[in-house]
């Protein structure tokens, strides 16, 4: 039997709109799989009251992050993630930090942010790194981790081409999307787009746009020895969840 190391790639929980049938898949998954890495995505948080631009007039302003902040501790908790990537809903903590020109909003988005780090350390997190395009990305051998800083139709291939290690993979958040592409590099890189573990429905800044229909529920994971890499997708079934937890290897020995 190979000695294969086993990872789960999982994000854009958002908080209080995690999707609570697929918080529950993801849990028996963990229990079942056993992931030796763990790698949060991003935007396990909403923080939709603290977008850039929200005014009094929008109902967002005037929402609690009691609920928000609860809900993305829980799945913290639950996951117990060994990397966290920030995405740009975590990002509008330090976006105030700098950018408010009240003094109490940028000391709790301060305490905020050592809050979630303390968290996240508390529960065995080792690697915690910022929303930045040059430094907020993961790498276990040939999979890189990445949330995502662009959304287009090409959005996948372009941070496979970017971020990708020659043979390998990259897994990105952000879009919502299930996707698997073969970017055009030489050597050869893969680009996967795992899903949201949100409620669509439920989040009125995405209901205008066409492409929130490509968005679905799941996560990646999968194995790695080597520079070789494996990675499956779990999804939606009927009315609970498919994945496969029954790997074998073969190798060919020559006569």
């Amino acid at each position: 039997m190979s000695k294969y190391k086993t990872f789960l790639c999982v994000g854009d929980n958002h908080g209080d709109m995690c999707d609570p049938m697929a918080f529950a898949g993801l849990k028996e998954f963990i229990k079942d799989f056993k992931p030796q890495h763990r790698i949060h995505l991003g935007d396990c948080f909403d923080f939709r009251s603290l977008r850039r631009g929200v005014s009094s007039t929008d109902s967002e302003s005037h929402e609690s992050l009691v609920d928000d902040i609860e809900c993305g501790v829980e799945f913290i908790e639950a996951m117990k993630p060994t990397a966290f990537l920030y995405g740009n809903h975590e990002d509008r903590l330090h976006q105030l930090q700098v950018g408010s020109s009240i003094g109490a909003i940028r000391d709790y988005a301060g305490d905020l942010d050592v809050k979630i780090k303390s968290i996240l350390r508390r529960n065995g997190c080792k690697s915690i790194l910022p929303y930045h395009a040059d430094k907020g990305y993961y790498r276990i051998g040939p999979i890189t981790a990445v949330h995502g800083y662009t959304c287009g139709v090409r959005a996948v291939q372009e941070h496979a081409i970017h971020y990708g290690e020659v043979g390998g993979a990259v897994i990105m958040g952000h879009i919502h999307s299930i996707q698997q592409t073969n970017a055009k590099r030489h050597g050869g890189v893969v680009g996967f787009s795992g899903g949201c573990m949100c409620k669509k429905d439920e989040m009125d800044y995405a209901k205008n746009r066409l492409a929130t229909s490509m968005w679905g529920l799941g996560w990646t994971y999968g194995v790695i020895e080597g520079n070789e890499w494996k990675v499956w997708q779990a999804h939606r079934f009927n009315d609970g969840w498919i994945w496969t937890n029954e790997i074998r290897t073969w190798k060919h020995k020559a006569k």
